[in-house]
């Protein structure tokens, strides 16, 4: 091949690279321009933002309060229920009181000469002990203990063990059964004690620890929560129930027991619990530490409790009496007595007042007045808001100390006397229907303890099938009538009261005050 085209191959060969070349940087500039982020002289590109990845980090803990997480947050829980349980057990003490028993006859079936002979030769046998198991609380390092009234109540000789095994004769300091509290004292020294905690601070749903001796199982202990606050299972009127409620099992020989927080204060003092076979169902109620502490103070420095004095009966308030008497909610106190020459009576409080705020504090119910009124002290001016057919008032109220023994009030009498003249409502259209009712007379006034100025009327029967079945009762006496936005009115014989009632529209609900053996009461009619 000629040199000249040689020479040619190559230089065409070297165009071809060197165009290719060209063309690919000319690509590779276009690529660099077109995916390049725009930018200004005026303003700077912004610096990458960095990520953080979330890891577990233990939050900062205080080692004097909860402890220093050593290997993990269970174990950690863990010993802290060891250390407040082992602080709590040696100031739970195990108490035997002894009582005694009335002997009795065991006359066996046979013919009367034979029972005749019996009980000639019969002698009755020495007084028996029944020995009964509870537990209690070490409160003074020098042998004060706080129990239940109704373990020591009555007791010939009161013994007190120790968690270590100890025993000891202990002395009856006082006992206050409306609290179902009492206060001991035994001879010993240095004792561990636990310290009061706040009642009023518990939360639903906070951890419970129960100590005691259930079963007479010395120092066994129970947790849960706290399930509810102001239990007042027994309705009563006379004491002074505001329970805790709690699923920590609580036992038979758990009563005079102590209930803890999670901090190995006492909150609680284990009472009761709510069961069919006497065992534990996971309803427990403890008195709370604010009310025991009353007690126990009273107790130790006068020897008995002393309590302020309003001198009301009241009753709660529901959805139907809330209508009738136009109040905005159902919380309050529904007066339905007011004791004469009472604070309350000199204050000017009426029956049918219903009180919803005591010395700043809002009144939920009537067990929560009642407290709060033993618990001011004799002389104390207290605020009293209270509603009177649906308006607001204010009053103060001079608080007097409890009477020894307040008035029982009236029996509870029923039957029928020929010489009455007994009325019957009949098929009336309305709640009053199938009354039969009498004029209250000297007798009947009398019979049941009232006023001999005392006015209503006294009902001898109640016919099935009637609105009033089943809420009105023979004995009771109605004095007073209350329809939705009226003011009250009296009832003073059998008269007047046919002429209202037939008035009543069919529809209508009426409440009726009335008193029903020794407690008043107002009681809703419904159609």
């Amino acid at each position: 091949m000629p040199k000249e085209t040689k020479k040619g191959e190559f230089l065409l060969t070297l165009s071809g690279f060197l165009i290719a070349g060209l063309v690919g940087l000319l690509i590779g500039l276009s690529a660099f321009l077109i995916f390049k982020p725009a930018s200004s002289s005026s303003q700077k590109s912004a610096p990458p933002t960095t990520v953080e990845v979330p890891v577990a980090r233990a939050l900062p803990v205080h080692p004097k309060e909860i402890g220093v997480f050593r290997n993990n947050l269970l174990e950690t829980i863990n010993e802290e229920y060891v250390r407040i349980i082992g602080q709590a057990l040696p100031a739970v003490v195990n108490i035997f009181s002894a009582r005694p028993v009335e002997g009795s006859a065991d006359l066996e079936d046979g013919n009367q000469k034979e029972t005749k002979q019996k009980r000639k030769t019969w002698k009755k046998p020495p007084m028996d002990e029944e020995t009964s198991l509870g537990s209690g609380i070490i409160l003074s390092d020098d042998g004060n203990i706080l129990t239940n009234a109704h373990l020591v109540k009555n007791a010939r000789e009161i013994r007190v063990q120790l968690f270590d095994g100890r025993r000891y004769e202990a002395k009856l300091l006082g006992i206050d059964s409306p609290t179902d509290v009492a206060v001991l004292k035994i001879s010993a020294q240095h004792l561990s004690v636990l310290n009061w905690g706040d009642s009023d601070a518990l939360q639903v749903g906070e951890q419970v620890f129960a100590v005691g001796n259930p079963f007479g199982l010395t120092g066994s202990v129970s947790r849960g929560i706290v399930s509810a606050k102001g239990r007042n299972p027994t309705l009563s009127s006379t004491s002074y129930e505001d329970f805790i409620q709690t699923d920590a099992a609580i036992n038979p020989g758990n009563s005079g027991g102590a209930l803890i927080n999670v901090r190995g204060e006492l909150v609680g003092i284990n009472t009761a619990i709510y069961s069919g076979n006497g065992g534990s169902n996971g309803i427990g109620f403890a008195i709370p530490s604010k009310l025991a502490k009353f007690a126990y103070a009273s107790l130790l420095t006068k020897g008995k409790v002393i309590r302020g004095f309003l001198g009301v009966e009241t009753q709660e308030v529901d959805e139907d009496l809330q209508q009738i008497f136009g109040l905005p909610t159902t919380e309050g106190a529904l007066i339905t007595k007011v004791e004469p020459h009472s604070p309350a009576s000199k204050a000017g409080l009426q029956r049918g007042d219903i009180i919803v705020k005591y010395n700043e504090m809002p009144v939920k119910d009537p067990a929560e007045l009642r407290i709060s009124v033993s618990q001011s002290p004799a002389g104390s001016k207290i605020p009293i808001v209270f509603y009177r057919e649906g308006q607001k008032h204010q009053i103060y109220v001079e608080i007097t100390e409890q009477p020894e023994n307040i008035a029982s009030g009236a029996n509870d009498e029923s039957g029928g006397n020929p010489s009455w003249k007994v009325t019957v409502t009949g098929d009336l259209q309305n709640v009053f229907g199938g009354l039969h009712i009498v004029d209250l007379d000297p007798t009947l006034r009398s019979r049941l303890s009232l006023s001999p100025k005392a006015t209503g009327i006294y009902l001898v029967d109640v016919e099935g099938g009637y609105p009033a079945f089943d809420l009105l009762y023979p004995g009771d006496v109605i004095e007073e009538i209350r329809r939705p936005g009226s003011a009250p009115i009296k009832i003073r014989s059998v008269a007047e009261f046919l002429q209202l009632i037939n008035q009543i529209p069919a529809t209508e609900s009426v409440a009726v005050f009335l008193q029903r053996g020794n407690n008043q009461m107002f009681v809703l009619l419904k159609p």
